[in-house]
């Protein structure tokens, strides 16, 4: 009736149906490969690269927390159309997609009128995380997929007792738990809600329950070998009203909301789903138990786990996702039923709602601050393109991106290769490298589970010269020339102070002729020639025919990482000083001068009969 009197009869839904699943599908298309794969990503691809039996032996002694049946639907979905990104995550797009038309199948199921299942459609078509799964070469999506399609299999089957129907659920059930272990989280519930409501089912859904979990005897023992260690890669639970809102926002906004519209969609959104749970328990307390059931159980297991582990994310809850998008329709169905008073609650809950929407889409398509993954594609092919024969690449974290993106490129290593970090062999294998290759170009990760990485990028920033480095959003590109081919650039000194530290060679660029606005950079080689007793700063000093001051850049050698009292004996530190001329400096003849001081004191450390060392003279063309 309902559906009659706004209009919507089933000519007019199906048009709707069509638009609304059209433009889910488009979004969900929509820039699909813009984006780098993220680590994750790559992961799932590196292990569904391998033969079946490495995939299993892999899951098996690594203890994978994942079963193997994403990475081997991966495997041959990769086998029929390649693995580019747009590959990879479109195998998890199409089952993520389907979720739309099963919430509108459920919802009309339940006797919700026809609106009121084109708004279900419409908000898992437009839902930012749903979208960002769906986008993801991982398994949360599909995760969803099964957390919405096996409850709605076994519903239908508790309806109709039909022997199809119990075999369907069966079918969905045993992939679903293959996929990913959290849907014994399901069957769980599954088993309580069926115990209370459907005993004149319970012989049917033992059978059934019972055959799937007989079909899934192997993953079972995949997930206790496991799971049992597992302690988690994520946060602990957080406080209860904290993990609560954190759920909610997920689920209304996504991850890529934030500020006042993220906030307020997120009240609402708890609201009208607070306001459809209740409906559905007055109208059947089977139907809202079972709804209810399903949204909480997830959230809870999580949070309980989290308490000793590190699983509190939004990924591991996803199975409740698509009931919280079924009771915020069901609640929208009943403020739109109501009188003005609800009718204009209604108003506010789309408007607030829609905007916290929209603004997490805008952050997730346009602002690269939101990005689900850096730039490594674009770091590694600036790489593969500069990168000449001779030259090798480093990374310090085990990210499989690099390897998917840099495939024909230059030789390539990890270090610290492994855990724990061993200093002296990974120094020792700096040394190696430094030795054997012209340059090598590192890409410096630092994360606290992989211990040693500030320690190479430390060594490589103190023992060679480093000619450049580049960002690429939170990445970093720096290229080093080994210490003998940067030595033999650079313009023998052996310059000493009385400190003891002395200024071996030293190279400027542009040498000679510079413009106003460019930068001179002055790379430098070090090492002591006595024992240092005290530790000074460095200035390089940029003045013009008046001795007076036009540019300058001042700091220690190591700059503080590493004091020259620490040197060691023939030990050769480099370091590298930028002078950026201002852009009204007047054409003309200018000098380049060096000195250390103290920087307590300000006083300068002698150098044979003067304070300074010329390096030389610079002409200034407009």
């Amino acid at each position: 009736m309902a559906g009659r009197e706004l209009g919507l009869d089933a000519h007019a839904f199906l048009m709707a149906t069509l638009a609304t699943l059209g433009m889910g599908f488009a979004l969900r298309m929509f820039r699909l490969s813009a984006l780098s794969l993220r680590g994750d990503e790559a992961f799932s691809w590196m292990i569904a690269r391998q033969d079946p039996a490495a995939i299993f032996r892999f899951i098996w002694e690594a203890r994978e927390p994942h079963s193997p049946l994403h990475f081997l639907w991966m495997k041959a979905w990769m086998a029929l159309a390649g693995d580019s990104e747009f590959v990879l995550r479109f195998h998890a797009l199409f089952l993520t997609f389907l979720i739309a038309p099963l919430i509108g199948r459920w919802l009309q199921a339940m006797g919700q009128p026809r609106q009121t299942a084109w708004l279900g459609m419409a908000l898992a078509s437009l839902h930012p995380y749903l979208i960002w799964q769906s986008q993801d070469a991982r398994q949360y999506g599909t995760l969803a997929f099964f957390g919405i399609a096996e409850p709605l299999a076994l519903w239908h089957a508790l309806r109709t007792g039909r022997k199809r129907d119990w075999v369907l659920f069966v079918l969905i059930g045993a992939l679903g738990a293959y996929y990913h272990y959290n849907l014994a989280i399901l069957f769980a519930l599954q088993a309580l809600l069926v115990g209370a409501f459907w005993r004149h089912r319970l012989r049917s859904w033992g059978l059934a329950q019972g055959s799937i979990l007989l079909l899934d005897i192997p993953g079972l023992i995949l997930a206790v070998h496991a799971l049992a260690p597992y302690t988690g890669t994520v946060q602990r639970a957080p406080g209860l009203l904290e993990g609560l809102g954190q759920v909610a926002r997920t689920f209304t906004v996504g991850t890529t909301g934030d500020g006042w519209p993220a906030t307020t969609a997120t009240l609402l959104g708890a609201l009208v789903v607070g306001i459809g749970g209740a409906a559905r328990f007055r109208s059947s307390q089977a139907e809202g138990l079972w709804m209810i059931g399903h949204l909480g159980a997830p959230v809870l297991v999580t949070f309980l786990a989290a308490r000793s582990r590190a699983v509190f994310a939004p990924h591991y809850m996803i199975t409740a996702l698509p009931f919280w998008i079924l009771l915020a329709s069901i609640g929208v169905g009943q403020l739109a039923a109501g009188g003005w008073r609800q009718r204009a609650l209604l108003a506010v809950s789309i408007l607030g709602i829609g905007i916290g929407i929209g603004q997490s889409l805008g952050h997730y398509y346009l602002d690269p601050r939101y990005a689900k993954s850096p730039p490594i594609r674009e770091l590694v092919h600036t790489l593969d393109q500069e990168a000449k024969p001779g030259d090798y690449a480093l990374i310090t974290f085990p990210d499989p991106t690099f390897p998917y993106y840099h495939r024909d490129g230059i030789p390539w290593g990890m270090l610290p290769a492994d855990q724990p970090f061993r200093r002296e062999e990974t120094l020792a294998d700096l040394e190696r490298l430094v030795s054997q290759y012209d340059r090598i170009w590192l890409i410096p990760v630092h994360l606290p589970m992989w211990p040693g990485s500030e320690e190479v990028e430390r060594w490589l920033i103190l023992h060679a010269e480093l000619l450049e480095e580049r960002a690429f959003g939170p990445l970093r590109l720096q290229a080093f020339r080994s210490p003998d081919r940067a030595l033999a650039r650079m313009r023998r000194m052996e310059a000493r102070w009385a400190d003891g530290v002395e200024l071996f060679a030293f190279r400027i660029e542009p040498d000679g002729t510079v413009s106003p606005g460019a930068t001179m950079r002055i790379s430098t080689a070090w090492r002591r020639w006595k024992k240092v007793l005290e530790e000074h700063s460095v200035f390089v000093h940029l003045l013009d025919g008046e001795d007076r001051l036009v540019a300058q850049d001042d700091h220690p050698v190591g700059r503080g990482l590493y004091p020259s009292i620490a040197w060691s004996d023939g030990e050769l530190i480099f370091e590298r000083f930028e002078i950026r001329l201002p852009q009204e400096i007047p054409p003309g003849h200018y000098r380049l001068v060096m000195g250390r001081y103290n920087w307590e004191t300000l006083v300068r450390v002698p150098i044979d009969s003067s304070d300074h060392l010329e390096l030389g003279a610079i002409e200034v063309h407009p």
